[in-house]
């Protein structure tokens, strides 16, 4: 496989709403999305978080349910991602995604058991994504998200099933785009995760494929492809720069790096503060 990583990240999962409404002849929805995006100061690269009050406008001012889900899913307004989908074909790969997509999210926020469903019903729209368009990065991306929380839940060697799909899911939505940085994450986090394990448990999981050498290649693909943009990329590059290489100058870098970025994901909240705890730990370790 030939991973083409020289794009910029312009084409992620979440930041393609005002692309979509151009491309579906949308203009009106598309210089209304574009007047608002300026005149809240936001970056149409979404660098940072998407104001909710511009989601809101957004929303209302297309009857495009895709425009609508995506324009929430940037402001982590993932309940009404949800509702906005209501109006659009429950059978359409495209809404069988974003639907998992917004299940992820909402589960991400929450605890105990009520979170294994919403992973485990992210998968299943999503496999069904896949199997309606096997070409569709998005929806081969959002199945190894979605397969991987499950293994996570239940834990990888007891679900090497849903680890195996991760991988190969991402794989898959690596392959088909020119430029996805955040499934070259997933494939480097699957094979951080696999190599904090025993090479026995990997060996009698059928997970052996792991390699360090390989976290290293897709994390860095995915800061090259980002442009550096990615702060749980570098939380993890940096843990597993100390964790495995000990390398103290090289995970300081990182997390200096993560913690000068600007949040795009509700997960960055709390990568941000584990990365200020880990740079407390490593002042505190090398007296610096």
């Amino acid at each position: 496989m030939m991973l083409r990583i020289r794009e910029s990240c312009s084409r992620e999962v979440s930041g393609f709403w005002t692309a979509r409404c151009i491309l579906r002849g949308s203009c009106v929805t598309a210089l209304a999305v574009i007047a608002l995006v300026l005149f809240c100061g936001q970056s149409l690269a979404l660098e940072e978080r998407l104001d909710p009050s511009v989601a809101d406008s957004i929303a209302a001012a297309t009857d495009d349910p895709y425009v609508a889900a995506d324009a929430y899913n940037d402001a982590w307004l993932h309940e009404k991602a949800l509702q906005a989908l209501e109006a659009a074909d429950r059978e359409a790969p495209g809404t069988l995604w974003r639907l998992a997509r917004s299940r992820v999210n909402i589960a991400e926020n929450l605890v105990g058991k009520e979170v294994e469903p919403y992973y485990e019903q992210a998968y299943e729209e999503a496999e069904k994504a896949v199997e309606l368009a096997p070409d569709d990065p998005f929806a081969h991306y959002t199945l190894a998200v979605a397969a991987g929380r499950v293994a996570l839940q239940r834990g990888i060697f007891t679900a090497s099933g849903f680890v195996k799909a991760t991988h190969r899911h991402a794989l898959q939505a690596a392959a088909l785009s020119d430029s996805f940085p955040r499934a070259l994450y997933v494939l480097g986090r699957t094979h951080k995760k696999l190599m904090e394990k025993s090479g026995l448990k990997r060996r009698l999981g059928g997970l052996n494929w792991a390699r360090n050498d390989s976290v290293i290649y897709y994390f860095e693909s995915a800061l090259d492809v980002s442009g550096g943009g990615m702060i749980q990329c570098r939380v993890e590059y940096a843990d597993f720069l100390l964790g495995k290489r000990d390398d103290k100058a090289g995970s300081r870098e990182q997390l200096d790096a993560a913690l000068e970025l600007q949040l795009r994901d509700e997960q960055d909240v709390p990568y941000k503060e584990r990365a200020r705890k880990m740079l407390v730990n490593l002042e505190e370790a090398t007296g610096r």
